[in-house]
């Protein structure tokens, strides 16, 4: 393993370079609706672009995840403007103690990541303080914002968001205390039970508007995630009676990778359910793919063209998308379909062809990509590959399965398959080592399929 990985991030994007100036008009203005103040207005454009641009313009250079697709920066500034016009228009109808100021944080948190969330209660935090000439104020939201941001890092159900939302309610009424001898609030007891209880409602709020904004934009939290990634799922209750062979092979890729993005600290959620779903198109046509035929005889390739038969196989890429968003699977997921297979090479027909022709175009066997753009679909490659050759192989002691495994990584390496991902050599041999220990543990309750042959196994 002595390739070279790409450093920085291939999804930079020069066009949105002035996003910043546009949103930071924006909250100005809204800032500013009521008592329109042309130096107020130019201070605190200067100031929310100051901020976008040392922080979150860095975080968004150096993010795959809000870089992956278009939709991720667009909900993420839909997300950020509603609050910041929500915040103000509600401060003054009601006043400090009503602003939802962990809302959007957590919105953000949920669906794209922590570092965009906290960065975006800071600035709304900031800048409504700013606007009011109350720096206290800034002290009683932004606490707020950075422990329910923080407290959901790596959510993993809903009960998490609400407390997260207790959490920062405390905060929050922790620092109207802490402010109480220089400030003077005079609230009422009404007040305090106010700011106490804002942000558990507000995550209350939150989770009851998360699922639709999942289904529309087609960016799901961990959350969502979770609740798709079950086998009662109707796409996956179709696998499992159409296609039970990639139906099985799905649920031991999925432990493969899910196990594989746990020891590299990646979302393993995210990966596992990738995995549930990244043969779906196989479903249309399932006598097609060798892990489905009941004998090895019925196999209909022997009757083909090795040419009609790649393209038969790698339509399976093309029919998981059509799925995927005809059942409005997660963005995720749809990325995850073509990107598994990457720009590899399906060597058996390939070879056949040669073999039958003595020449071959050898771009009629190659998958269009493009190569996975993440680690937790990078590990989905590897694990999808690596249990495709290990189940081909029978009577094999796990030294035959940690030379196959580590074999196969290095071979997907080589190729530049990985190039995209990030994946750091010394996370490529944890994932080795996990795929080793999973598998050990896979082959003692294994369920057996015909297999041709390795070649065969690997190119579908």
């Amino acid at each position: 393993m002595n390739r070279k990985i790409p450093e920085g991030n291939m999804l930079k994007d020069e066009a949105f370079i002035y996003d910043g100036i546009i949103l930071a008009l924006i909250i100005s203005v809204a800032n500013n609706i009521y008592d329109l103040s042309l130096l107020d207005l130019a201070n605190e454009f200067i100031l929310i672009l100051v901020i976008w641009y040392g922080i979150i313009e860095h975080f968004i250079r150096n993010s795959n995840i809000i870089n992956i697709d278009l939709r991720y920066r667009l909900l993420f500034y839909s997300i950020f403007l509603f609050g910041g016009i929500t915040n103000t228009l509600i401060y003054k109808s009601y006043g400090i103690t009503f602003i939802p100021i962990t809302a959007v944080p957590m919105l953000i948190t949920l669906l794209i990541d922590y570092e965009f969330g906290a960065s975006a209660g800071l600035i709304l935090s900031l800048s409504t303080a700013f606007h009011h000439k109350d720096f206290f104020m800034f002290l009683h939201f932004f606490p707020q914002v950075f422990i329910v941001t923080y407290t959901l890092r790596n959510v993993k159900n809903r009960i998490q968001v609400t407390k997260a939302g207790l959490f920062s309610g405390i905060a929050s009424l922790l620092m109207i205390f802490l402010q109480e001898p220089v400030r003077h609030f005079y609230f009422s007891l009404k007040d305090y039970v106010i700011v106490f209880i804002n942000p558990f409602v507000s995550s209350i709020i939150v989770l009851g508007i998360l699922p639709y904004i999942e289904v529309s934009s087609r960016i799901y939290s961990n959350i969502g995630l979770s609740e798709i990634s079950t086998i009662n799922h109707p796409l996956l209750k179709l696998l499992s009676v159409h296609a039970p062979g990639t139906y099985y092979h799905s649920m031991r890729v999925a432990e493969l990778a899910e196990r594989a993005a746990e020891s590299i600290n990646v979302n393993a959620i995210l990966t596992r359910a990738c995995a549930y779903y990244h043969d779906i198109g196989k479903v249309r046509n399932p006598e097609f793919f060798i892990e489905n035929l009941k004998s090895i005889d019925d196999n209909p390739h022997n009757s083909l063209q090795p040419e009609v038969s790649a393209k038969i196989i790698m339509k399976h890429v093309t029919d998981g998308i059509e799925i995927a968003k005809k059942y409005r699977l997660p963005i995720q997921i749809e990325m995850a379909i073509p990107q598994h297979h990457g720009t590899r090479l399906q060597k058996y027909f390939y070879l056949k062809d040669v073999q039958e022709n003595g020449k071959s175009d050898i771009e009629k066997y190659q998958y269009p990509g493009p190569k996975p753009k993440t680690k937790e679909l990078g590990i989905i490659m590897l694990a999808d590959v690596v249990e495709a050759k290990l189940k081909s192989i029978k009577d094999k002691n796990i030294n035959d399965v940690s030379k196959i495994i580590e074999e196969t990584v290095i071979e997907l390496f080589e190729e530049g398959q990985l190039d995209d991902t990030g994946l750091t050599i010394s996370e490529l041999r944890t994932i080795i080592e996990s795929f080793t220990i999973v598998f050990e543990s896979l082959s003692k309750q294994r369920i057996e399929y015909p297999t041709l042959n390795q070649e065969m196994e690997t190119s579908g």
